[in-house]
């Protein structure tokens, strides 16, 4: 009698079934937890790639803010150099008093001036026109304007005087030569005057910002 079962074969293998779904659940339960905890994982990452992203965007917007208000900054400066520079050369401070001595010192003991007359022009060109080349008397300065245009200045100097020999008119006109600032000195006419017993002459030059021809 001991070595008979009295369970039935039925209950066991239901035991059998619920045991086994157990663990399926259980097994179930840990492939949800485990997805739910990478899916949280995977979102917490995200948004701490976002933020990053959203950081660094905002410090990419300042970068690009600093550095447009310091080109706007750098280009008022320049600016404001360029209209200093351009009322320094309107004015000319002391150039007509230097003038005056370069002729002085250029003339020879027997030349003597009749007439001078200086004559000053100004023109404006706008951007992208074309400029005079380096050799060229006209002067160019910057405005300093928001359009960006460039004052051409002409300075021409128109002298008349007389000589008592044709090597004093010369020696003259080659002593003007030499001095910096006087550009393009040409004589223009020469005769002899017999009643001055002289000879008169005409000659022109260009005047250029001393400080640049130094």
């Amino acid at each position: 009698m001991a070595d008979i079962d009295m369970i039935p074969r039925s209950y066991r293998d239901g035991v059998r079934v619920r045991r086994t779904a157990r663990r399926a659940a259980c097994a179930l339960a840990l492939v949800v937890l485990a997805t739910v905890a990478a899916h949280a994982t995977l979102r917490w990452s995200s948004a701490a790639m976002d933020r990053k992203a959203a950081l660094l965007r905002s410090a990419a917007s300042a970068a690009q803010s600093d550095l447009q208000r310091a080109a706007s900054q750098r280009e008022a400066e320049l600016r404001a150099q360029q209209r200093v520079g351009l009322l320094g050369a309107v004015r000319r401070a002391g150039e007509l008093a230097a003038f005056a001595k370069a002729i002085d010192g250029a003339l020879p003991a027997d030349t003597w001036l009749t007439a001078l007359a200086l004559r000053r022009s100004t023109r404006v060109a706008p951007p992208g026109a074309t400029l005079p080349s380096g050799d060229s008397p006209q002067e160019t300065f910057a405005t300093g304007n928001a359009q960006g245009d460039t004052l051409l200045l002409d300075s021409q100097v128109e002298l008349g005087g007389q000589a008592a020999s044709y090597e004093g008119m010369t020696d003259f006109l080659a002593n003007l030569g030499r001095v910096p600032g006087l550009v393009n000195v040409q004589l223009q006419s020469s005769s002899v005057n017999a009643e001055a017993r002289a000879i008169e002459f005409r000659a022109t030059l260009s005047l250029i910002h001393r400080k640049e021809a130094e």
